[in-house]
């Protein structure tokens, strides 16, 4: 891994982590009274997005491993060890859990046991969080790749290569993938063959359009955010622009969409509020 995609790596991380980056816990609130309920204490930093699954919190951690933890009582049920750090957040489905590792590699984990049920080698760090449907596993890889990989047998269905890292998340509706790169584009790809449907380009300048936002798709419309300092709505059927809503600055957060508004944060250090039929701001909250 270079020296420079590392610290590209490093500082994409801390953004995403923004809220735990420096903590080495996991930490369980009550939300109505926001009272600490518990704190699982890790080697290192946490800045993967715990998945909670039957009672059990799975995270990831800086210290190399992937932890099970009970939700209740914050006692550790078991921890599986990768080759290097964990910021990818894991994704259960089937009793299996499915997180990227910064070795390079996407793993399968027995979700009761912690044993390994297989492992999928890459290039280049798997940043990216898994999405799973229909048992197929899509996650983006640091070598410019978006991956189908088969739940059970960990075997690569297809991949499908743009012109910079895969950071974002995939998500899947209607049988299309969507995911950003760092290309600067918002790519549409076929779940079953891995066939680009379109391709939707951001800001034009790949040194400032990354597109690390993982993509929203609702009612026909995909929501993502680019490095470019925008969100973007596009026609999920034909990758056409539809509105671009301009903050001030990179928009690596991921959208959230309720109630006909999207919500999103932006390195100016806002949380917007948008309409989403129009794209025009209904509400700021500095952060």
């Amino acid at each position: 891994m270079s020296g420079c995609f590392r610290r590209d790596l490093l500082k994409y991380s801390a953004v995403l982590g923004a809220g735990s980056l420096g903590l080495t816990s996991a930490t369980s609130v009550r939300a109505a009274a926001g009272n600490q309920q518990w704190a699982f204490q890790t080697d290192d930093d946490v800045s993967s997005s715990p998945t909670v699954v039957d009672g059990t919190v799975y995270v990831g951690s800086w210290d190399g491993n992937l932890y099970a933890v009970d939700a209740a009582s914050g006692d550790k049920q078991w921890a599986f060890e990768t080759g290097y750090y964990v910021g990818s957040a894991p994704t259960v489905a089937d009793g299996t859990v499915y997180v990227g590792s910064n070795d390079d590699t996407l793993y399968a984990v027995d979700a009761a046991t912690g044993e390994q049920q297989w492992a999928f080698e890459t290039t280049e760090p798997v940043a990216s969080s898994p999405t799973v449907v229909d048992g197929i596993v899509y996650v983006g890889g640091g070598d410019y790749n978006l991956y189908a990989v088969d739940g059970v047998s960990g075997d690569q269905q297809w991949a499908f290569q743009t012109d910079g890292p895969v950071w974002s998340s995939p998500t899947v509706a209607d049988g299309t993938v969507y995911v950003g790169s760092h290309d600067g584009n918002l790519y549409a790809v076929d779940a079953a063959s891995g066939d680009q449907q379109w391709a939707f380009e951001t800001g034009g300048n790949v040194a400032i359009s990354y597109v690390s936002s993982s993509p929203t798709v609702v009612d026909g419309t995909v929501f993502v955010g680019s490095r470019d300092d925008n969100l973007y709505a596009v026609d999920a059927s034909d990758g056409t622009e539809q509105w671009r809503f301009e903050t001030g600055g990179n928009v690596d957060s991921s959208p959230t969409v309720a109630d006909g508004t999207v919500y999103v944060g932006s390195g100016d250090n806002n949380l917007y509020a948008v309409d989403a039929s129009d794209g025009i701001a209904l509400a700021v909250m500095a952060i």
